[in-house]
């Protein structure tokens, strides 16, 4: 999830700030407070995922998991999956907008995007059949998310992206096949000899997760920046209800 997240928050923060250099973004507290939503949702996914990764080394190295461990551990990725849905939502809302800067950014949101092939939602519907497999916190490692967006369609409308899908599908799929070859089913039950290869995957991943965040305030600064002192004073008596 980590490798995942910091691929998304990438190529996200590269897009805004390339709006946010051109101006095109109108200085205003709502164009703040739409992109402040965005860095929000982001922020607690990271949260969120340092917490799963937590409660994974808790469940790996117990013998015998406490049964709230595994109650919190599988009530988190439920609320992942809730955040995920509200980030592709966010950044749907924001295409149009984003658009009008760089005609490239749908086609490169989609293979993240997709309601019926994209990263994200794969990513959800594998946590929801295996709530404990290495698979639910980790998905595709960076190198494959590279190789799935460089195989993204390339297609010059929103109606062929949507009708031209099959490469990117086969992509997904094969690089879905490689992953579930190491997939360790239930982290519970780990075995000895795979316990400190997913353990180093752990620590790749809170990496991963410290990028996602270091970008995340970068996006946070150069809004901040984009709308100016006087929109931003705006957005924080309207936060703070006195506006």
């Amino acid at each position: 999830m980590g490798e995942l997240l910091s691929t998304v928050v990438q190529v996200i923060s590269s897009y805004v700030t390339r709006l946010l250099d051109r101006r095109a973004v109108s200085q205003d507290a709502k164009v703040g407070a739409d992109l402040l939503d965005v860095v929000l949702t982001v922020q607690e996914l990271c949260l969120n995922g340092e917490r799963l990764l937590t409660l994974a080394d808790t469940l790996i190295s117990s013998g015998e998991p406490r049964a709230d461990d595994q109650s919190e551990f599988a009530a988190l990725l439920h609320r992942q999956s809730a955040l995920i849905n509200q980030l592709r939502r966010s950044l749907e809302d924001s295409r149009a907008l984003l658009a009008t800067v760089d005609v490239d950014f749908a086609f490169a949101m989609a293979p993240f995007l997709d309601g019926k092939s994209g990263l994200l939602t794969r990513w959800q519907q594998q946590a929801a059949l295996s709530q404990f497999s290495t698979t639910t916190l980790f998905f595709l490692p960076a190198e494959a998310v590279t190789r799935v967006v460089a195989d993204s369609p390339a297609a010059s409308t929103a109606t062929t992206l949507d009708r031209n899908r099959t490469d990117f599908v086969l992509v997904v799929a094969d690089e879905v096949r490689k992953a579930r070859r190491s997939e360790v089913p239930d982290i519970r039950t780990i075995a000895d000899d795979k316990r400190e290869a997913v353990l180093r995957e752990m620590e790749h991943a809170r990496t991963e997760i410290e990028t996602a965040r270091v970008l995340c305030g970068r996006l946070l600064t150069a809004t901040q920046e984009a709308i100016g002192a006087d929109a931003t004073a705006h957005l924080r008596r309207t936060l703070t209800g006195r506006d």
